[in-house]
Parts: structure tokens; sequence; C-alpha cells
């Protein structure tokens, strides 16, 4: 037969618990001590150094639109400011006539696949009568990469491309048949056509 406890017995534990519990609180809030200057600094400097990888990370330059190391620049972008031999070099022969190049145009001896320059979305896919198959790649802050003369596409429109995706192989253009291998990269800001050497040094 269980033992039933005296009326007294219950309130003496309650209140010895919670005699106990005012005593320990303050007790332990003494003994936790405050973080040290030493360690606070430590916590600071490598919250920095997580911003600084943060920031490496996300900071990311375009690339020329190609991969292979044999593939060289054959003409330059016509500036109006640039030094003559640059123009000179920019000039493509057509049809009796020399015309600007809007862009620089690289080449190969051997075919080449091209890629994006940089992260966008593919807004055109289609073919010039003069510059051939090309595509039309939209990217932030207003910037624009076109890459004419391809043999053959591999993206279709509204198409996600990241830099370096190959995006078509290199091919030939009636106002360049010298060059069997090439193509002609064009870049836009705003709307309006710059240099695509300015292009690279960009930090997105």
């Amino acid at each position: 037969m269980a033992r039933k406890l005296k009326k007294y017995v219950i309130p003496t534990l309650v209140g010895t618990v919670g005699s106990l519990s005012l005593i320990g609180i303050p007790l332990y809030l003494q003994s936790v001590k405050p973080v040290d200057s030493k360690y606070k600094y430590t916590i600071k400097k490598y919250n920095e150094d997580v911003q600084q990888v943060i920031n490496e990370v996300v900071v990311t330059k375009p690339m020329r639109p190609f991969l292979e190391e044999t593939v060289a620049k054959v003409k330059d972008f016509y500036g109006r400011n640039d030094e003559e031999n640059v123009q000179q070099n920019s000039l493509i022969y057509y049809d009796k006539t020399y015309i600007p190049s809007t862009g620089i145009v690289y080449s190969c001896e051997e075919p080449f696949e091209v890629v994006s320059s940089m992260d966008g979305v593919v807004k055109k896919v289609s073919e010039d009568n003069l510059l051939g198959k090309y595509v039309e790649i939209e990217h932030k802050d207003g910037y624009k990469t076109v890459y004419y003369s391809l043999s053959e596409t591999t993206v279709t429109e509204g198409t996600n491309v990241m830099k370096g995706d190959v995006i078509g192989s290199s091919g030939v253009s009636k106002v360049n048949e010298l060059n069997k291998n090439n193509v002609l990269f064009e870049v836009y800001r705003g709307g309006y056509l710059i240099d695509p050497e300015e292009f690279y040094n960009i930090e997105f």
C-alpha cells in the first residue's frame, strides 16, 4: 500500500527548488565572462575574409568568344580616335570597297567552337546575307554581344547561357572570305557599338 506524503512536504520541496533557482541563476550569470576583445577581433577578421571571397566570386570579367589558343585576331574594331595603323587593320575589303569593321574578327586555320563571352539570354538566332549565321546575346547592365560568320549555331532563342558555353562554330562570310574559319564579334552598350577590347576589362 502506497504511503501518502504529508501535507507540508510538497510546499517545502517547491520552496527549496525556488530558492535554489534564485540563487543559481545569478551565480551562473556571474560565471559567464564577456567575449575577450581578441576574439571579437578574430570574428571581425573572419567576417571580412568571407566577404572578400564573396566579392571575388561575384565579380567577373567577360572572356573572348573562343577557347583555343591557336585562334588569333585578324581584324581590329574601327574606332574614330584609334591610331592610323589600327584603323588600317580594321578595314575590310568587299565589293571593291573598304568597310570599317564593326567588331573584332578572330580566325584560325582549323574550325573552332564559339562561346558566349558572358552570362546572358539568347535574344536572336538568325542569318545575314553578308555576315552569315549569327547569335545575339543580351547581358545585364545594357550590354549585348553578337557573333557573326558562324557555320552552325547550337542555341535557340530564349535560352539562358553562361560564360564559356558553346553557342556555335566558326565559319565564313561573304565580306571575309579569305579567312575560312572566323567569327566577327560585336559588342553593344546601350545600343551603341564599342570596342570588344574595352568590354573584356569591365567587371560585372
